[in-house]
């Protein structure tokens, strides 16, 4: 059964490496990158130079299991950082970063905190130029919508104050 196979259990394999990280036999953060390129290196969209939707698909259906190891903003930024890697060495995968990390996001395995940090002062030195590049606007937004949920609540507690 294949990582790609849409009759695959992701319960079964959320059990089985949440439990291979509690009894030691691989660390959390390495759990995480065999999942990913486990997913990135088996799927239709290997050896294509354009990466398709199907990839960012299959991988947001294994959004939980990433979730469930996932146990730090610490340990999101070393995540990020193994994603890089991965990108920096798949030269098909060098225009996805943003796109991969912007996903991780919206299903909640990467938290703003986090991409914000790691642009800031957390990423590693592989194609370090290409990767910030690509992520600029999205933590320019990320850093914006911050400021604007602050002010909406400050404005909400002044009229609640009223």
């Amino acid at each position: 059964m294949y990582i790609n196979d849409d009759n695959y259990n992701t319960v079964e394999l959320q059990n089985y490496i949440t439990d291979s990280v509690e009894q030691g036999r691989m660390s959390a953060i390495n759990a995480l990158h065999i999942l990913f390129s486990t997913i990135a290196n088996s799927g239709d969209w290997v050896g294509q130079e354009i990466i398709p939707d199907d990839f960012y698909k299959e991988l947001k259906q294994y959004g939980t299991v990433f979730r469930k190891v996932m146990q730090s903003k610490k340990m999101q930024i070393e995540f990020i950082n193994k994603i890089q890697e991965f990108c920096y060495d798949n030269i098909n995968f060098l225009k996805t970063f943003q796109k991969i990390v912007y996903m991780l996001y919206n299903v909640n395995v990467v938290e703003e905190d986090a991409i914000v940090d790691w642009y800031k002062h957390g990423h590693i030195t592989k194609g370090q130029t290409e990767f910030c590049s690509q992520m600029e606007k999205f933590v320019h937004w990320l850093e914006n919508a911050e400021e604007e949920d602050e002010s909406e609540e400050e404005e909400e507690e002044e009229e609640d104050d009223e």
